[in-house]
């Protein structure tokens, strides 16, 4: 009896999943550094593409996903510290053209996208400016507790509305802590993209005669952000995406980051730029990044990145490429990094070996990084 009770549960259980669609999918990526040379001393490491420096365990990722016509969930795991991943969530279509989610989400429907190069190897030694570059993904914010009504009534349009943070009242987290994006996509010409946003900042410190005056300052504040953006995809193998961003209270502060040090802005402006050009066997990148602020006078922190892709074949191919940091500020070196490496692809991964070098005007820093990702 009990062996006939576990069979027809295991029959169950299957039966579950084939109707559900439970799947399990993963992606990982490690950077191995046999030569890791900075300003301070050589070391031995291996990261993940975003880490830097030692302390960052490679990738090792997989993800649970239910699926149906109008229900399912999604659970990304980082298998290197047991720990959670990039989502985790439950989503309900309700009827066609709306999708409503719940929990930890990302959104990239809109989102700009420029990874190439270094900044799919290790961009401690090169270029850390590839995605959110032109347009920043739904759920930058990171939160845990975040809710989205996604809507798409026709296959050109798409809306999304976003509310994280929500341990707070419903008032405060719908003004203070809210995402809106918007994109309509061109037949033949490209995609318009706008969005506006909200978060906790910290105001500008008084000076000195508002200090006499007896004024008091305020210690955080909502900030108010708005992006718009526009891709050209009317030329054949052809991509441009231009995208600006401004936030719309001058007195709360903005952190940029020049030379490896945040400092706290005002008056932030951002205007970027990303174009590939693909021409087999061959693509070439090009990106372009300024942000202008005020710091005792008015800045540009810029930044440019040219980009090489050549297919050799038989899953072999080679990449490179080049950028330069500069600022306005007096006595601010730029940073010139260079990357080149080549890599062999499978069917569900890739491993590769490069040399990646970095030059801020006084110190040069140089890698080895072998490259080894997976997907299934």
């Amino acid at each position: 009896m009990k062996k006939a009770l576990a069979i027809l549960m295991i029959f169950a259980l299957v039966a579950s999943v084939a109707v559900a669609e439970v799947s399990i999918g993963a992606w990982g990526r490690g950077i191995f550094l046999p030569v890791n040379s900075g300003p301070v001393n050589t070391v031995t490491d291996t990261a993940p593409s975003w880490g830097g420096w030692g302390g960052d365990l490679a990738r090792i990722g997989f993800t649970i996903a239910g699926n149906s016509d109008n229900v399912g969930f999604q659970v990304d795991v980082t298998g290197e510290n047991m720990g959670l991943g990039d989502q985790q969530k439950i989503w309900v279509k309700p009827m066609d053209m709306v999708t409503l989610q719940l929990g930890r989400i990302y959104d990239d429907t809109l989102r700009g996208n420029a990874a190439y190069g270094s900044f799919n190897w290790y961009r401690g030694l090169g270029n850390g400016d590839g995605e959110d570059v032109t347009f920043t993904r739904i759920g930058f914010q990171d939160s845990r507790e975040g809710f989205e009504v996604a809507v798409a009534p026709m296959d050109n349009l798409y809306a999304a509305l976003y509310f994280y943070g929500l341990e707070k009242d419903l008032v405060s987290a719908m003004f203070a802590h809210m995402q809106f994006a918007l994109g309509y996509t061109i037949d033949g010409v490209g995609q318009l993209k706008a969005q506006v946003y909200t978060a906790e900042a910290s105001r500008k410190a008084l000076d000195a005669d508002e200090v006499a005056e007896g004024k008091i300052a305020e210690v955080d504040d909502m900030q108010t952000t708005i992006e718009i953006a526009f891709n050209y995809t009317g030329m054949e193998n052809l991509f441009v995406e231009l995208g600006f961003k401004m936030p719309t209270n001058n007195d709360v502060l903005t952190k940029v980051t020049v030379q490896g040090e945040s400092a706290d802005v005002e008056e932030y402006k951002k205007i970027a730029l990303y174009a590939k050009y693909n021409m087999a066997p061959m693509t070439i990148h090009f990106s372009s990044i300024n942000q202008m602020f005020k710091a005792i006078d008015t800045e540009v922190l810029y930044k440019v990145i040219a980009g090489l892709d050549y297919d050799i074949g038989d899953g072999v191919g080679v990449e490179a490429d080049v950028s330069y940091t500069g600022v306005t500020i007096d006595d601010v070196d730029g940073i010139v990094t260079f990357f080149a490496g080549a890599k062999k692809g499978f069917s569900n991964g890739v491993i590769g070996a490069g040399v990646q070098v970095l030059n801020d005007g006084s110190d040069t820093s140089f890698g080895i990084p072998v490259r080894m990702e997976y997907w299934f």
